[in-house]
């Protein structure tokens, strides 16, 4: 039943939709690098799901094709501000061969001497930089503009330095909402079509998916891979009603443990101590990481985040549906959604005491 897996993948190639507004906005601030000048700086916020990273990387693709204009594009979890400046450097099409562990100074200074175009760099999960003084380092060279993407605004943005804010704020700033559902029917039959064997499942069905998923595109698209899947499994010719109750969840699990595996290794670290702790209140969960936050960022280049910004680790975490937190509920707790899905990381939650 299922011709091409890739075809659900969030890399697919394929037509945005539905995101016409979006896209005329990207092309007008994106204009001046098509004479040659700098883009002006961007500001892409909304859920997990919802078409920001493909939109940009569709955009990104018809400019290049249209103009003398370089890009790239950063995934930005993991990555220390050395290793995204690294990153720039070798991704220009002019770059050079940099070591990692160069001075940042350094890195800084070979990216002001290669680059003789626009350079229109996308820093995607930009929420999960732990340094946000590189925007000062990348946006201190000639020609070189961000379209900076994150789940929420004003997180991000009390994050920046006084002095650019400004950049990123009023038209620079694109909001994405959920999609409708006949929007996201339009999204999913292309899929359908190049990615299963005939058309085993019904606009109806389709319909029902594009409800149940609240708008959120990857679930959605993620859904119907898992219906098709669990059709096979069932050894049904086409996908059952049954096929798409048990899809949505098969579909969240799945996009969990890809969201889950995308994060830098602190996350990982306190997301298993929700996970061993949970359900805890506000307090309880501040005390258990203030108590573990050396072993959370032990063997790295970061030192240990106060708990306001632990917090936001927390707050990405829960945008991923990895765990659920106080909010505007507040008998809410911290405890991971899925207690069995474990990170891929090491992780002693014993004190240093209970070791000896």
């Amino acid at each position: 039943m299922i011709k091409d897996r890739w075809v659900f993948d969030d890399a697919y190639p394929t037509d945005i939709l539905h995101r016409n507004e979006e896209l005329n906005s990207l092309s007008r601030l994106l204009k001046p690098a098509t004479a040659g000048g700098r883009a002006h700086d961007i500001l892409i916020h909304g859920p997990s799901g919802v078409g920001k990273t493909a939109t940009a990387r569709w955009m990104l693709r018809d400019l290049r094709k249209r103009a003398a204009v370089s890009s790239a594009l950063l995934e930005c979890s993991g990555q220390t501000a050395n290793g995204i400046i690294h990153e720039a450097v070798e991704k220009y099409p002019a770059g050079t061969v940099v070591q990692r562990n160069q001075p940042r100074s350094e890195l800084v200074q070979t990216l002001e001497k290669i680059v003789d175009e626009p350079y229109i760099i996308v820093l995607d999960e930009a929420d999960v930089i732990p340094d946000l003084d590189v925007l000062e380092d990348l946006l201190s060279v000639d020609l070189v503009s961000v379209i900076a993407i994150t789940h929420s605004e004003n997180e991000w943005l009390n994050r920046v330095d006084r002095d650019l804010r400004p950049r990123f704020r009023g038209d620079s700033q694109i909001d994405y909402r959920k999609y409708h559902v006949p929007e996201l029917v339009d999204i999913l039959d292309p899929r359908v079509e190049h990615g299963l064997i005939g058309r085993p499942v019904s606009t109806d069905q389709l319909e029902w998916i594009a409800d149940e998923t609240g708008g959120v595109a990857r679930w959605a698209i993620k859904s119907v891979l898992a219906a098709a899947e669990l059709a096979g499994e069932r050894g049904h010719e086409s996908i059952h009603e049954s096929d798409v109750a048990n899809s949505f969840e098969r579909a969240k699990a799945k996009i969990r443990k890809a969201n889950l595996r995308s994060l830098p290794v602190p996350y990982l670290r306190l997301y298993e101590l929700v996970r061993e702790v949970g359900p805890v209140d506000g307090g309880e969960m501040k005390r258990s990481y203030l108590e573990h936050q050396e072993a959370i960022f032990g063997d790295g280049d970061r030192d240990p985040v106060g708990w306001r910004r632990a917090w936001d680790y927390l707050s990405k975490m829960a945008d991923y549906d990895l765990i659920e937190m106080p909010g505007e509920t507040n008998s809410k707790v911290y405890e991971a959604v899925d207690e069995k899905l474990e990170a891929p990381v090491e992780f002693d939650l014993r004190k240093p005491a209970e070791l000896d």
